[in-house]
């Protein structure tokens, strides 16, 4: 666990907000690009139109890979409470 100044776990906190915010809305493209590009095709995947299998199945890859993501470079395990002076 690493030890932080109080700016530094704020820093972090943004950073980590900042980088799930970029995930969600890079699911939130896809989902919405892929639902409309490929509504009207006609296409079938997997017994379900192509709109829909590879909006939501590509979207919950993209969102495991971002959490993956977010896990392996962005959050770092850290104490947010405050520790107390002179406490033993």
């Amino acid at each position: 666990m690493k030890k932080l100044t109080k700016q530094e776990k704020h820093q972090q906190c943004v950073r980590e907000i900042r980088a799930t915010l970029l995930v969600v809305a890079i699911c939130c493209a896809w989902h919405i690009i892929t639902a409309f590009a490929l509504n009207g095709t006609g296409l079938y995947f997997l017994g379900m139109p192509a709109w829909f299998s590879v909006s939501v199945f590509g979207t919950i890859v993209i969102a495991l890979a971002g959490v993956g993501f977010l896990l392996k470079k962005v959050f770092v395990d850290f104490e947010y409470d405050e520790e107390e002076e002179g406490k033993n």
